[in-house]
């Protein structure tokens, strides 16, 4: 915990957060880790533009289960993370998996008027991760790596960040909704490629957090929307040292 006065110096710095909670799968569930995406009857799974096979579906997240205290950040409808595992065709080196617009890698938002009637695919997928369903959320206050606030800091009379650093890393690693990103290496915001601005963070999966993965060297994977063009989004990660 951090003392009351650093928090309050802290407050203009700070990003709300939410970490997610899972448990066993529930039937029917619409958010979740994992398992069999939602798809529409005439639609083929998402396959890998690398290695052409099944991509693995990693989160998929309903609005209407996001925490009560905030608006959605991605619009009104269902996020789907899709990411190929196929250590065969080793996408993640050839089909370079932790760059922004990735052949290897799919996010996507289907728009709530799109999504009813889909559902998923009748029959099993056996590289599926194993499906965990959302249970909640935890709120967090989160604050910025001091790489990416370093010009901040030396604007900073009292040290603030310096001393927020001392007490704990920041901003957190594992899976977390909003905040800031946990870069494991340089700070690395995509650019849209329709207007060239940095895209903006939206969620964050660790390695071996929720699901059974790891990014590379223990990395951790980023997703990204630009704050313009809503359709345009991504994931990028990076190994730990």
């Amino acid at each position: 915990m951090l003392p009351e006065e650093i928090k309050l110096r802290l407050a203009s710095f700070s990003r709300p957060a939410w970490r997610p909670q899972a448990g066993p799968a529930v039937p029917g569930a619409m958010s979740k880790f994992g398992g069999l995406p939602l798809l529409k009857p005439d639609e083929s799974w998402p396959c890998c533009g690398h290695c052409h096979q099944p991509m693995q579906l990693f989160l998929q997240l309903e609005s209407r289960d996001l925490p009560r205290t905030m608006r959605s950040p991605f619009g009104d409808g269902v996020l789907q993370v899709f990411y190929c595992t196929n250590g065969e065709e080793d996408c993640e080196v050839l089909g370079q998996s932790h760059l922004p617009f990735s052949d290897a890698a799919l996010v996507r938002v289907i728009p709530r008027e799109q999504a009813n009637g889909f559902d998923a695919l009748p029959v099993r997928q056996p590289d599926a991760l194993p499906e965990r369903s959302l249970t909640g959320w935890i709120p967090l206050a989160d604050y910025p790596d001091c790489k990416e606030t370093a010009a901040i800091n030396d604007e900073d009379r009292d040290g603030t960040l310096a001393l927020l650093h001392a007490h704990r890393p920041a901003p957190r690693p594992g899976d977390k909704l909003m905040g800031w990103p946990h870069w494991t290496a340089g700070v690395e915001y995509p650019t849209c490629p329709c207007c060239q601005e940095p895209m903006q963070f939206l969620l964050q999966l660790d390695s071996m957090d929720t699901l059974p993965f790891r990014f590379g060297h223990y990395g951790c994977a980023h997703i990204f929307q630009c704050d313009t063009h809503r359709d345009i989004m991504t994931l990028t990660w990076q190994s730990r040292p």
